[in-house]
């Protein structure tokens, strides 16, 4: 076909259809169908099922690792919960322990205790009616001597652990 009558056809076209009503136009469309070798259209699909089948296993894969580490985490916090327990009964038990012997330990003072108790309180209740400043000065002092005092009773009893008979 030569371009003379490409448009020929193109000007026949132009007149019937502005000339006809437009309720007889007709619409016509081509598709064109392109032959591909069989051989590349079965690549082509054992491709994309093989890419499909990876992407499911790896996602399968993703899923049970995700699972895996969820049931981990549970049964360590269970783990951890039944130690927790475990060491706060021991905890329980030893303070209850300690407070008896404390409870023991003071107690066979005896009187001695009450006078200590005495003096405590009535040297806490002159020193809170200082001045502020000076209470500071006075409680820094007296947690010395205390601190102090104490250092003479753990060396006193240690030399009684070494003096006892059978030691």
């Amino acid at each position: 076909m030569t371009s003379d009558d490409k448009t020929d056809t193109y000007d026949e076209t132009v007149s019937r259809t502005t000339s006809e009503p437009t309720a007889d136009v007709t619409v016509t469309e081509e598709t064109s169908i392109t032959a591909v070798p069989a051989r590349k259209v079965e690549t082509y699909e054992v491709q994309s099922e093989t890419a499909t089948s990876d992407e499911e296993s790896v996602s399968a894969k993703a899923r049970d690792a995700g699972k895996s580490l969820k049931d981990l985490i549970y049964s360590l916090g269970r783990k951890t919960k039944e130690v927790t327990e475990e060491k706060a009964r021991e905890l329980k038990a030893q303070s209850d322990i300690s407070t008896k012997t404390d409870a023991r330990d003071i107690q066979h003072l005896g009187d001695d205790v009450e006078k200590l108790i005495t003096v405590f309180e009535d040297t806490m209740t002159e020193i809170r009616k200082e001045p502020y400043d000076e209470q500071e000065k006075l409680l820094v002092g007296y947690k010395k001597l205390l601190e102090e005092q104490i250092n003479v009773i753990n060396a006193r009893l240690s030399m009684a652990k070494r003096l006892k008979p059978g030691a």
